[in-house]
């Protein structure tokens, strides 16, 4: 049996592997000495022993080279510290851990607290770097740096101490980013901030639309960086769902929201480009809406409530009003009622609206978040061409602001009269009008469709149905069942 260079056999017939660990590299491994079991099968202890040489040979060199000395110090603490809480959870001991007092969860669980503190005092420190990775590796389980398996633990559940924790995250991040950029190769065209521009040019977005969908995707960029698609996997956008479920200014619906371009722009990655023709958007389960569309939109008012509600802001908004919003505004608030009770356009849509928007008893509603459609002007509202000649919404337009304006203003009138409900305010005027259209017999979606300019329902028919207002027909069926609306 020839002899095999750090394999020898004990009385036991135990094979073992014994090497020295070379002087300069003791301190970093802190260990004198490899001793190791390799069984007792001389054929497997000898394939065991050929890898674990080529591992150490590994590891001295790498400690030998100053390009990467420092960091396989970080990646052997790490494992080493991982070790040995693993070994701790295995006997179940709650022993503390570098003077921490606790179980290892508790201690590990808490070093998130510390990171401001650490972030602190290892600044003008020549080793910061390796003293940021380490908590990095600790405090939240992320080996992305240190290169050593982590113990991972959950975030904390409770709403602020999320949120601190993903701060604290973010900015241990940042820092080490800064100190150390990790290395991306990805082409700037291919990195998710030019790809959704590149899908917003080719889907043609809409302005509000694209807006929208580039601040979902900033705020996953800000999180974790910009970066090819599959860097995203689903441990990213799990922490991406966190942090969006812990913000209490996002809903559970908003947070479908936020998710739904990034779902968008991953099919149509992979259907574009070759090189990501396999690409899937990593499994994310999304919590269940708490309420349904129907309970969280925006409510009706009744007969009653909407004869109260136009009383009240005639009141408010009036010629004798005491009010110290000018006359001039309080007259466009009241007609920019009127028009969207009569054509279901959103206030700021009304304020854009200009005398070139009529033609021969049509309004020609261009600038508007759903489809530019005609809407024949109803009986009600026959002002409005003249209203429009005479000046308008034209100084409204100047403020960036005047919808918002309105919106509050309108709140706090109804609730003056009595009208409680959260679900009333501005925009439940475009539920009334739909609410008094369905009431009509004969009604038709398409109808409904035509004056509020969703086209959400119609699928392939929309390749072949020309719109409501675009036809003679289309526009006098929309205009008799305006006409035929009694709100006072």
């Amino acid at each position: 049996m020839a002899k095999v260079k750090y394999v020898t056999r004990a009385k036991d017939g135990l094979y073992r592997y014994n090497r020295r660990v070379p002087d300069d590299c003791q301190k970093a491994l802190r260990k004198r000495l490899w001793n190791l079991s390799l069984g007792r099968d001389y054929d497997a202890a000898v394939q065991r022993a050929a890898s674990l040489r080529r591992e150490h040979d590994g590891i001295i060199a790498r400690l030998r080279d100053p390009a990467s000395a420092g960091d396989e110090k970080v990646r052997l603490g790490t494992a080493r510290t991982s070790a040995r809480i693993a070994e701790l959870e295995n006997r179940d001991a709650p022993e503390a851990i570098e003077g921490e007092e606790g179980s290892v969860e508790e201690t590990l669980g808490a070093l998130w607290r510390r990171i401001p503190d650490e972030m602190t005092s290892a600044q003008d420190d020549p080793n910061e770097y390796k003293q940021l990775v380490m908590m990095q590796a600790l405090a939240f389980g992320d080996d992305s740096r240190s290169g050593g398996q982590t113990i991972q633990l959950p975030p904390p559940t409770a709403t602020v101490e999320r949120m601190q924790y993903d701060a604290y995250r973010a900015m241990l991040t940042q820092r080490l980013e800064q100190l150390a950029p990790l290395p991306d190769h990805t082409p700037p065209e291919m990195r998710i901030s030019a790809l959704i521009e590149q899908y917003i040019k080719v889907q043609a977005l809409r302005p509000n639309t694209a807006r929208s969908y580039r601040h979902m995707v900033e705020r996953l960029v800000r999180a974790h960086g910009d970066h090819g698609l599959r860097v995203y996997d689903r441990d990213k956008l799990r922490q991406h769902r966190d942090a969006l479920e812990a913000d209490p200014a996002i809903s559970t619906q908003s947070v479908e929201k936020h998710f739904a371009p990034l779902k968008a722009l991953w099919r149509w990655a992979a259907d574009e480009y070759d090189e990501l023709a396999e690409l899937q958007f990593p499994r994310v389960r999304l919590s269940k809406r708490d309420t349904t569309v129907e309970e969280s939109r925006w409510q009706a008012f009744n007969d009653d409530e909407v004869k109260l509600v136009w009383k009240a802001l005639n009141e408010a908004w009036g010629p004798d009003s005491k009010s110290r919003i000018r006359p001039r505004r309080r007259k466009s608030f009241l007609m920019a009622v009127r028009v969207m009770l009569y054509t279901g356009m959103r206030p700021a849509e009304v304020f854009q609206l200009k005398t070139g928007d009529v033609e021969n008893g049509v309004l020609m509603i261009r600038r508007t978040k759903t489809t530019p459609r005609k809407l024949p002007i109803s009986k009600h509202i026959s002002d409005l061409p003249d209203f429009l000649e005479k000046g308008g919404f034209e100084r409204e337009r100047e403020s960036k602001t005047i919808a918002v304006t309105m919106s509050d203003n309108f709140t706090k009138v109804i609730r003056a009269a009595g009208l409680k409900n959260d679900r009333h305010v501005l925009y439940s005027l475009k539920d009334t009008l739909v609410d008094r259209l369905q009431r009509q017999d004969g009604m038709t979606d398409d109808i409904i469709r035509g004056i509020i300019g969703h086209v959400i329902g119609q699928g392939k028919l929309r390749h072949y149905k020309t719109p409501f207002g675009e036809t003679q027909h289309g526009r006098a069926a929309m205009k008799k069942a305006l006409d035929a609306i009694e709100y006072w």
